[in-house]
Order: C-alpha cells, then sequence, then structure tokens
C-alpha cells in the first residue's frame, strides 16, 4: 500500500489545512465553519478529519439532512500515505472542487506523515488564542512551516478584544509571519452550532458569522480559489 501511496498523483484541487502546535486552538471550529461558507460559495468540499477524536466527523454526523452538502472522510493522520490514493480518486469521481483538512495537535511528532500533507497544501491556516503559551507554539510552527515553504497565515481565534493581550498577541503574530487581518471573537454562539452540525453562518442572526466571513474572504483571495 505505501508504493501505491506514493504514486498518488496529486490533484489540481486546492488543499486548506487547518494545523497548530497546540492543541484547542480552534482548528476543528475554524474547519467547520469555512467548509460551510465555502460550500455557500459554490465549493463541492470535501474535509478530512485527521484527528483521532474525531471532533469534526461527530459534528458532520450532526448535520441536517436540509443543509448544505459536504463530504468527509476520517482516519489518523498517521495513515496519510496510505488513504492518499483513495482520497485523490475520490476527489475527481465526486467533483471536489476545495479540500479542508482538520489536524490533531501535535502534528510536529509526526514529521513524515506531516510532510507529505503538506506537499498538498494551497494553505495553512494556523488558529492562535492570544495567550503568552498559545503564541509561543503557533509561532514556533510558522517557523517549520517557512523553513518547508509552505505557505501559511495566523487567524486569532476566541478573541477577548477587551483583553490587554489582545493588542500584544497582533504585534507578535504579525512580526511573525502573514496574520489575518480579521480575527475570531470568542461567541457563545460560534460554539453553540457545533451542536446542531452548522456552521455559525447557517444560522440566522448569530454572533460571529461575519467574523469567520472575513476570514474566509481573505483565506480564499489567498488561494485563488
Amino acid at each position: 500500500m505505501a508504493k501505491e501511496a506514493t504514486k498518488a498523483k496529486p490533484s489540481s484541487v486546492p488543499w486548506l489545512v487547518m494545523a497548530s502546535a497546540k492543541g484547542g486552538s480552534g482548528k476543528t471550529t475554524a474547519a467547520r465553519n469555512l467548509a460551510v461558507l465555502a460550500a455557500e460559495k459554490g465549493h463541492n468540499v470535501l474535509l478530512l478529519d485527521l484527528d483521532r477524536q474525531q471532533t469534526l466527523t461527530q459534528w458532520f454526523q450532526r448535520r441536517p439532512a436540509e443543509a448544505k452538502t459536504l463530504s468527509l472522510a476520517t482516519f489518523p493522520l498517521k495513515d496519510i500515505e496510505a488513504a492518499l490514493p483513495d482520497i485523490e480518486a475520490g476527489i475527481s469521481e465526486e467533483g471536489i472542487s476545495l479540500v479542508i483538512v482538520d489536524t490533531p495537535p501535535g502534528v510536529e511528532e509526526q514529521a513524515s506523515s506531516v510532510r507529505m500533507l503538506l506537499k498538498r497544501a494551497k494553505l495553512v491556516v494556523i488558529p492562535s488564542g492570544q495567550g503568552t503559551p498559545d503564541l509561543a507554539a503557533v509561532i514556533d510552527w510558522m517557523r517549520f512551516l517557512k523553513q518547508e515553504k509552505v505557505d501559511a497565515a495566523f487567524v486569532l481565534n476566541r478573541v477577548k478584544r477587551s483583553a490587554r493581550s489582545y493588542d500584544r498577541a497582533k504585534l507578535t503574530l504579525n512580526e511573525a509571519g502573514p496574520l489575518c487581518p480579521i480575527e475570531v471573537r470568542d461567541l457563545e454562539d460560534i460554539q453553540m452550532t457545533y451542536d446542531h452540525g452548522l456552521g455559525v453562518a447557517e444560522v440566522k442572526g448569530a454572533g460571529g458569522a461575519d467574523d469567520f466571513r472575513g476570514v474566509w474572504q481573505y483565506v480564499s483571495q489567498r488561494m485563488g480559489v
């Protein structure tokens, strides 16, 4: 299987990867909300859940039948080499136009699998909180991505704008690499939509919808999709 996987020809379909060296940064929240917005723009989206906790998969299973259609494949990151032939075949057969990937925490500990994933990444989104431990972890990760010549951008997540750490976090991340100009606020509406299998943009009047619309606009322009 490993030999077949190395021969899997990458499709021209862009891959958007959510990845961070720290757990709890908001990768899954970003993946599900950006997937919904991409689908609203007409993309046929394939979600890849590579996290053993399968939080994205559980959200997907809660989606109402009338919600925008998304596709999903679930397997651990360590199995990506073996899974790639089937993934690439499915992309072609199902007319997928965008792949969005949710990764586990501590991706830097699976160097071989991570590098295989990064070869397909059009853009890596690095969600981050505004606390010092969050910033230190994601800055190290951005440094690694730059060494690998992978296009990446920070997105500040669960932001409390009234906190003193907010301005410091923006300055720190801007110095370390590209930072999405739109951040995602720490709003209960964003978290509550998980229980219903929805993105925040699918709930009328929900707080945080414009936050993710702004992030999607930035990401889609960076990727050219």
